[in-house]
């Protein structure tokens, strides 16, 4: 199975088998927009620096192609030179951001909700929509000193092994599960066999009970909850999670306790309209 817990390891065979798989579905795409896209893709954080040689193997092309690639990323500003040489992703990546960002303002009435919660339970709470084959964060709230995992902004994580991917994989129809489950499977062979019978148990309870739960299988250490909110009045199914360092909570209280909760949050959010639709 690929290792689904680990967004370092592998991602850049996530990438290069990606391209592969679109270029031989469509062949009129673009190569050299996907290699630039894979590019940026290849920093698995903003304090990374990798050099063009280090780029090329991870991606597996030519050095002479990835110099060109990063110079004209240089110059749209998406990469910048770092100091003692290599490359580093530039703030420019937050400018092609800001237009999603901000045709979600319904964001900001959840923060109360979402810092009352996170507070209770002494955990960080947060919104995700889809992501491909993963589910990536749009807003967190709570206590992000001194946590062992803070869901920042633009952060994704697989759909697959995570209580807030499950809980989004619960508000689709059957057809389109089956589509995302294809898709799981085509990102990360094997995901689903080994998380089929968990993918299964936690759609019947975010659709019985309102929530599903996730103990260590993201982060050893962590319990996850998490609750499907809605859809947006432009499509885009939203979900709301908590994560909690497992010494601050036992699994019972979890389950009886804090992920009930959280379910009523969600249903909160939906009974003020929140998406305004």
């Amino acid at each position: 199975m690929t290792n689904l817990s680990s967004r370092s390891s592998g991602n850049h065979n996530k990438h290069l088998f990606l391209k592969d798989k679109l270029v031989e579905k469509d062949a009129s795409l673009s190569l050299t927009l996907i290699r630039g896209m894979e590019i940026l893709g290849c920093f698995r954080d903003a304090e990374e620096v990798l050099t063009n040689i280090q780029i090329a193997k991870r991606l597996e092309i030519n050095k002479a192609t990835v110099s060109r690639l990063c110079k004209t990323l240089m110059a749209l500003q998406y990469l910048r030179r770092n100091p003692k040489g290599g490359f580093r992703l530039a703030p420019g990546i937050l400018a092609l951001s800001y237009p999603i960002l901000s045709s979600m303002k319904w964001r900001q009435k959840a923060v109360g909700l979402m810092s009352e919660f996170a507070e209770f339970a002494k955990g960080n709470t947060s919104l995700a929509v889809f992501n491909g084959a993963d589910t990536v964060y749009i807003q967190t709230a709570g206590d992000t000193s001194n946590f062992p995992h803070v869901p920042e902004m633009g952060m994704t994580i697989p759909l697959a092994n995570t209580a807030t991917g499950r809980s989004l994989l619960s508000m689709l129809s059957d057809e389109q599960l089956a589509l995302k489950l294809e898709e799981i499977e085509s990102q990360y062979p094997g995901s689903l066999e080994a998380c089929g019978t968990r993918i299964e148990e936690s759609i019947k309870s975010c659709k019985e009970k309102g929530y599903c739960i996730s103990f260590g299988e993201w982060r050893e250490n962590m319990h996850a909850m998490a609750a499907p909110i809605g859809k947006t009045s432009d499509g885009l199914d939203v979900t709301i999670s908590c994560g909690i360092p497992a010494y601050r909570a036992r699994k019972e209280e979890v389950e009886n306790d804090l992920a009930p909760r959280l379910a009523s949050v969600a249903e909160n959010l939906r009974l003020i309209n929140i998406f305004g639709n």
